[in-house]
Order: structure tokens, then C-alpha cells, then sequence
């Protein structure tokens, strides 16, 4: 299904335009993370409407989507596994913002520490989409490090837990997908800009 709207669409796109084989690669990997991602967002909230935590969901989504846009990140070997882990982790951090509440000097000293790991190891590329251009990945680090130090300022003007809690589940993820050690225990070559 994923495969047949990427193909369809780029026949779209492509059919008055001439493009390099580069560009066309590019053109159906965007089609294909664009499908997938439409349909697994829809799919994830319908679920978490169903087990009453869409307002966590969706406000973790917000967090989290916003670090790794710039952050990058891991990604799942089969489009199976990243369903199954996206769901998974849209389920679980959920319940936790919504029925625990972490001391705001917890997620500020967390806060710290994941400004530490972004410095190191952020923006984290894919052998699907390595980041090749230097300014891109030095322009990503920097916005990374400034998005972080201003969700930490909310945290600490904030006395709103599911703010609090959801900037905090979504600096683990984030921690969590750009860490080497992931890479490593899933198999991905991380730093694949150095092969290019």
C-alpha cells in the first residue's frame, strides 16, 4: 500500500518534470516516510482516543516532534517494527504523563543532561538519509541545543504536569533515538555522513 502511493504519486509529480535518478530516490523515500507517517499518526491517535489519553498523546507528539526534526534520529529496520515501537511508545509514555507527576527538578537536571547529549551526539543520522552536508548538521546541532534550553525554561515557568511531563518523556525519546549505544544494539551504522 505504502509502495503503491509512492509510486502513483511520484509518476504524479514526475510525469511533466525530468528529474536525476538522486532526485527520484529522494522523491519516493519522502512519499514513502510521508505515507507512513500520515497513516501511523491517524492510527495511533484513534487508539489513544479509544484508551482516553489523546491530550498526552498529542501533546507528547508536539514535544517530541519538534527535537527530532532537528535531532534526527534512529530508524526502525522494517516499517513493521517502527509501527510496533511507535505504537508502543505512544501508549506507554502517555499513561505515565498522565498518571504520574516527575518533580520539576528531576526533568530540569534531566533537562541538563540531555543538553549534554545533544551537544555529542545530535543530529544522529540513517544510512537511508545521511546528513552529507556540514553547515546542515551544525545548523541542526545548534537549533536542537536552543529548542532544548527553551523547553527546560518551560519546565521551569511552568507548573503544569502535563507539560511538564510530556517535555520530559520527550527528551528521552529523543535521548533515546540519537544515542549510539541504540544504533549499536539495533544494528544501524550511526555517523553515516563519514561514508559519503
Amino acid at each position: 500500500m505504502r509502495e503503491q502511493f509512492a509510486n502513483r504519486t511520484f509518476n504524479f509529480i514526475t510525469k511533466y518534470n525530468s528529474k536525476t535518478e538522486f532526485d527520484e530516490i529522494k522523491i519516493k523515500y519522502g512519499l514513502e516516510v510521508l505515507y507512513t507517517t500520515i497513516t501511523k499518526t491517524l492510527c495511533i491517535l484513534l487508539i489513544t482516543l479509544f484508551l482516553n489519553i489523546f491530550k498526552e498523546t498529542v501533546t507528547l507528539m508536539l514535544f517530541y516532534s519538534v527535537l527530532r526534526l532537528f535531532s534526527h534520529g534512529i530508524h526502525a529496520k522494517k516499517n513493521l517494527y517502527c509501527w510496533i515501537i511507535s505504537i508502543i511508545s505512544y501508549i506507554i509514555f502517555p499513561l505515565l504523563i498522565k498518571f504520574f507527576v516527575i518533580k520539576k527538578t528531576t526533568i530540569i537536571y534531566f533537562g541538563i543532561i540531555s543538553i549534554m547529549c545533544f551537544v555529542f551526539w545530535a543530529p544522529a543520522d540513517t544510512p537511508k538519509k545521511p546528513l552529507v552536508n556540514k553547515k546542515k548538521r551544525l545548523y541542526d546541532k545548534v537549533v536542537t541545543i536552543i529548542l532544548s534550553f527553551v523547553l527546560i525554561t518551560i519546565v521551569v515557568l511552568s507548573s503544569n504536569n502535563l507539560i511538564n511531563n510530556s517535555i520530559f518523556f520527550a527528551l528521552i525519546i529523543c535521548i533515546i533515538s540519537i544515542n549510539p549505544l541504540t544504533y549499536k544494539l539495533i544494528g544501524i551504522s550511526y555517523n553515516n555522513y563519514k561514508n559519503y
